[in-house]
């Protein structure tokens, strides 16, 4: 399972890099790299808590597999969804 983690998680940051300057207005980039990044170090500081927690009430396999669904469900996913219809909707345009 790491490496198919690892995968989604390289591949945000990737996404993250190569599009917020074509889908951000150029006044607006700084903000939406610092939501990024305050996303980032909150959910670093947070998350070994919680998932540590997790672990040691249900076990390490839950904890990974909630590892896993938690950045599918909440950020790589809605991520590539809200990217698709921004590069569409400039397509059109």
């Amino acid at each position: 399972m790491l490496p198919v983690l690892g995968v989604a998680l390289n591949g945000t940051s990737s996404v993250l890099y190569g599009t917020v300057p074509d889908l951000v207005k150029a006044d607006n980039r700084e903000h939406a790299f610092a939501l990024f990044y305050t996303g980032t170090i909150g959910g670093g500081a947070l998350s070994p808590i919680a998932f540590g927690f997790l672990s040691d009430h249900s076990g390490i396999s839950r904890a990974m597999n909630g590892v896993a669904g938690m950045v599918l469900l909440t950020l790589t996913l809605p991520l590539a969804w809200w990217v698709q219809r921004q590069l569409a909707a400039r397509a059109l345009s």
